[in-house]
C-alpha cells in the first residue's frame, strides 16, 4: 500500500467521510463451563465504513472467527453491541441480516447443482425479484467471471471457481451493505487467489463494506484500507498498513538465509552483526535482524560484507509481517477461532 496519499475510504477535501456500516462497541464473548470460563473476545471496538475493506489478522485461536460469528448473528455476545447499517443485530436480527452476507471458511456450494441453478436458488432465497431473476443472475455470473461456467455442475469446478460461486451467492442479496469473509482464499492456488482479490477489491466502487479474516499477510497488504490485529481476544493494533508498520522502533530489516550452511567466517560475521542488530525473527534457516535505517551506509556495507562471503541476504524496510510478528509474538491460544 502506497504511503503519502489519502487512505482509501477516508475523508478528503473533495470526498466526504463514508457512512459507517458496521459498528462494534465493547464486544465480549465468554464461554462458561464447569472447568472454568474462557474469554474468546474481550472489549472489542471497531467499525467499517461504506466502500472500505478491513482485514482482521491474528494467530489461530485469537478470536477472529468468534468475532465474525457474533457480527453475523450466529452467536450471542456476552456484552457489547453490534449494529449493521444502524440496526442492532441482536435486537433486530432479521432486518440486519437482509443487508449482510457471510462466507464462512469451511463452506462449499451445492455440488449437484449447476452454477446458474446454485446462484439463482440463493438469489431468490435472499429476496431477489422472481420476475427479473434471469437478467439478475446473468449480471451476477458476468460480474464474478462465471458466465462461461453457468451450465457446469459445481462438483466439476476447481477450488478457485467454487470460491467464485460462493462470492456470487453472497453478492446476490439485493440490499447488501456488509460482506463478511472468513479466510476467503484458504486452499486455493495463487492464480485463483488473485482472482478472488480482484472481485473483493471491486466492491469498493459499490460502497459495500467488507470485513475479512486472513492468515495471508500479502492478502491484507493488497486488499485492506485498514488492518486490525487481534490476539488473545483483544484488538492490539488497528490502522493503515503504514500505521501498523510505524509502531515498530526500527525502520528496516536485514534478512539472512541459509543459516545451516554458514562457513566459520560467515558465522563469525553473523555473530558480529547480531551484537549490533537485535534479532527480530528466526525460523528454520532464516533470521531477520532489526535495522534502525535500512538506507544507511553502514547497513549497506554490512549487506556487502555478507554477499562477499556468499551469504544470501537482503536489506529493506520493515513489512507488515514484521510488525505483526512483533505484536503477537509466539503467543497462541489453544482453542479455535
Amino acid at each position: 500500500m502506497a504511503s503519502g496519499g489519502p487512505l482509501r475510504g477516508t475523508a478528503t477535501a473533495d470526498r466526504p467521510a463514508e457512512e459507517t456500516v458496521l459498528r462494534v462497541d465493547g464486544l465480549s464473548k465468554t464461554y462458561r463451563s464447569r472447568r472454568g470460563d474462557r474469554t474468546a473476545n474481550a472489549g472489542i471496538d471497531l467499525e467499517v465504513r461504506a466502500g472500505e475493506i478491513l482485514a482482521l489478522l491474528g494467530p489461530n485461536g485469537a478470536g477472529k472467527t468468534t468475532l465474525l460469528r457474533q457480527i453475523a448473528g450466529q452467536l450471542l455476545p456476552s456484552a457489547g453491541r453490534i449494529t449493521i447499517g444502524g440496526i442492532d443485530i441482536v435486537r433486530h436480527p432479521i432486518p440486519a441480516k437482509e443487508i449482510l452476507s457471510v462466507i464462512p471458511q469451511e463452506c462449499e456450494p451445492k455440488a449437484n447443482l449447476t452454477v446458474e441453478e446454485h446462484v439463482r436458488y440463493f438469489a431468490l432465497l435472499k429476496g431477489a425479484d422472481p420476475a427479473g431473476i434471469r437478467p439478475y443472475v446473468d449480471a451476477l455470473l458476468t460480474r464474478t467471471g462465471l458466465a462461461a461456467e453457468r451450465n457446469r455442475l459445481v462438483r466439476e469446478l476447481s477450488g478457485g471457481l467454487r470460491r467464485r460461486v460462493l462470492i456470487a451467492v453472497a453478492l446476490a442479496a439485493p440490499n447488501l451493505r456488509l460482506l463478511l469473509l472468513d479466510e476467503p482464499t484458504t486452499g486455493v492456488d495463487p492464480e485463483a487467489r488473485r482472482a478472488v482479490w480482484q472481485l473483493v477489491d471491486a466492491l469498493r466502487a459499490e460502497r459495500i463494506a467488507v470485513l475479512l479474516t486472513t492468515h495471508y499477510i500479502e492478502e491484507a497488504e493488497y486488499l485492506a484500507d485498514r488492518v486490525a490485529v487481534i490476539d488473545h481476544g483483544r484488538i492490539v493494533a488497528e490502522g493503515s498498513v503504514d500505521a501498523i508498520r510505524q509502531r515498530l522502533d526500527h525502520a528496516g530489516r536485514l534478512e539472512v538465509r541459509g543459516l545451516d550452511h554458514l562457513t566459520p567466517a560467515g558465522r563469525a560475521l553473523l555473530d558480529e552483526l547480531e551484537r549490533r542488530y537485535p534479532v527480530g525473527f528466526r525460523a528454520g534457516n532464516t533470521e531477520r535482524l532489526r535495522v534502525a535505517d535500512p538506507f544507511s551506509p553502514a547497513a549497506s556495507a554490512d549487506l556487502a560484507r555478507l554477499a562477499a562471503l556468499g551469504i544470501v541476504a537482503s536489506l529493506g524496510p520493515v513489512s507488515l509481517e514484521d510488525a505483526y510478528l512483533a505484536l503477537v509474538g509466539n503467543g497462541r491460544s489453544e482453542e479455535g477461532g
